[in-house]
Parts: C-alpha cells; structure tokens; sequence
C-alpha cells in the first residue's frame, strides 16, 4: 500500500492516460496545441493525433458570359470551369453554406437550392417576390431534415414579414412583426447556434429562432465608426461570420486595416479584437467561411477577401500578424463590388480540381 501511495504522489501530467490526454487536446486551439505537443513524446503524441487540416473554402465566381462559374482553390491556386445549368443562367447566388447556393432569378420570384459540386437542384415553393427580399438565408444543406430557408422583407412601414421552408413542406410559413428593422439595403445575415443572426445598416442586431419563431431585436449597442472613417466606408465594407458559436463582424475600409468585433452576448457589447488568433476568416457579401487548422501555405489569423490579385494566382488577405493587407494595394472599393460573383463555398471532402 505504501508502494502505491507513492507512486500516486508522482505521477504527473505527462502520465495522464492517452485516451484522456486526446480528449483534452482537442479542446485546445492550434497554437495551444503545438505548445503542448512540445511538453513530452506522449503529449506530442495526442496533440498530434487531433490536428486534423481544414480544407479551406473555395471562391466561387462568374465570369463573363454567366452560363458557367469557375473555382479557386486558395491553397493550392488550382482554377476549374463548370458549366451552370440552364435553368440557373441569369440566377444570383443570395447566400451559401455547407456547399450549397440559394438563388434567385432577378426577375422572377423562383427561389432554388443548388449545389455547384453535384449539379443537384432543389425548387422551392413559388414566392411573390415583391422588389426582391432584403435578407434570405438558410440553416443547413438541404439534404438535412433540420434545413430551414428564412426570408424576410418589410412591405410597408413598420412591419417586416418573415417566411420560412423546409424539406418536405409544399408552402412557406409566414408571420408578420412590427418592426423597423431592416434597410433598403446593406443587410447581413448568418445561421448559428440554431438561430439567424440578422446586422443592418447601422450595425443593429437581431435574431430569428426558427424553432420558436420568434424575431427579437438585441439590446446591443453597434460598433462606433472611429473618427478617422468616413461614415459611408463604415457602413460600406461589413461581412458577419460565425465560429463555434461566436459571432464577429468586419468593417473593412479601402487600404486601411480592417477592425474586428466579436459578440459578447452575455454583456451586451460588441467588443474590438486587435487579432483572430488562430482563426482564419474567408469573408465575401453573401457568405462567410471561418477555419481554424488551415492548410500550410495559408495564414492564419487573417481575413481572406473574395478578390484575386497577381494575375489571379492569389487572393488579398489581410495579416494580422504583420498589420498590412497582400498586396499593399488592392484597390477594392465595397461601395462598388457588391454583387454575387465572388463568393466563399465549403467544398466537398474528396472534391479535386483538375
């Protein structure tokens, strides 16, 4: 008893169980991770055996004529061309996740999930589109039961009319809410937490629980445009992204270093980050990727734009580590570049580009 006494009093850290120490480690960020991993062969062991790569997004963009759309790889710079169906030819992408695209034809009210990997299609149920709605969005691929595609538009003064649809379902949901909330323009929208977090204009918050169908505008006072910002650029250069939960916002302004806030519900304040970490950022209009164990090649705590420079062989990101953009000159005016044509798309695991 005595014998074993003492050898519980010194055991350490680093005689942890394996299984235990992987489970622990892949709580840890990745630069946690490879400070632990420097411990002893064991930790290195299990840090290393939960580092696994994010394949980074892809940009997704139309060239002209739009009867085709091409991809970018920014790890590797691989391009490949794609032949959109004929149906989609004149279609904008409104929003993208996990692989998919909802658009909708600019002159109709014909709303379509499509996935540009697997040419698959879904048609949602016909939709009055009155001057267009100002947010759309959706939870998840629509080969998921738990999809939701969320509409919202205000028809008149002080209401806003909210539309919901998920497989299976032949018609939209629809309710109406007193609200002012939305802008012509400038709205943006993100699905997390199992709920759609909805900024406008003047970087006010609010949130739609598909689940309770309840719109609620947060008590969360926006961001203050600093003073050396003109307040057209502040509201100009906006993306929203989720991240495990989290939720940040970027201003970005022309060549100046663009600022970061992340969402700190619990106070009620958006509050400045000078840095993301180990995060990596893939911010465009109508989607936003965020990755954590990028692939080498790529930098991490960076914000990766939907705009190729260098003869297209590489995107502008911007480095925090260095406090600068690449390339110094990227002549991108938000105010201008608005549309739909460069967008972020998670691609599927074993999907090459040749």
């Amino acid at each position: 008893m005595e014998v074993t006494q003492e050898k519980s009093e010194k055991q350490t850290w680093r005689d942890l169980p394996l299984e235990l120490l992987i489970s622990l480690m892949a709580y840890l960020e990745i630069e946690d991770n490879v400070r632990a991993s420097y411990v002893c062969k064991s930790w290195y062991e299990a840090a290393v055996s939960v580092r696994i790569i994010d394949q980074p997004p892809w940009l997704m963009y139309f060239p002209k004529p739009r009867n085709c759309y091409e991809f970018y790889n920014p790890s590797n710079c691989k391009k490949h061309t794609m032949e959109l169906p004929k149906s989609l030819v004149g279609s904008k992408v409104r929003y993208s996740k996990d692989g998919w695209l909802l658009m909708s034809n600019c002159i109709s009210s014909d709303f379509v999930l499509f996935n540009p990997f697997t040419m698959d299609l879904v048609d949602l149920p016909y939709l009055e589109l009155w001057y267009g709605y100002q947010l759309v969005g959706f939870s998840c691929a629509p080969t998921s039961s738990n999809c939701v595609v969320f509409t919202i538009k205000d028809y008149d003064p002080g209401h806003v009319t909210i539309r919901t649809w998920s497989p299976g379902e032949t018609t939209w949901t629809s309710m109406q809410i007193d609200s002012q909330f939305l802008d012509v323009k400038h709205n943006y929208l993100v699905f997390s937490n199992g709920m759609f977090y909805c900024l406008n204009l003047r970087n006010h918050l609010a949130v739609f629980d598909p689940s309770l169908r309840t719109f609620n505008v947060l008590d969360v006072p926006p961001p203050i445009c600093p003073d050396d910002v003109d307040e057209e650029s502040w509201y100009e250069g906006k993306f929203m992204v989720g991240y495990k939960g989290d939720i940040f916002v970027i201003c970005s302004f022309g060549n100046q270093d663009p600022l970061v806030f992340k969402l700190d519900l619990t106070r009620g304040v958006w509050e400045k980050k000078g840095n993301l970490g180990s995060l990596t950022i893939f911010a465009s209009i109508n989607s936003c990727e965020s990755r954590t164990y990028v692939q080498d090649g790529m930098s991490r705590n960076s914000i990766y734009f939907p705009k190729l420079c260098y003869n297209e062989t590489r995107c502008v990101r911007y480095l925090f580590d260095e406090g600068r953009y690449h390339p110094r000159e990227h002549n991108i005016n938000w105010g201008k570049q608005r549309s739909s044509k460069n967008i972020w798309i998670e691609a599927p695991k074993n999907f090459e580009l040749v």
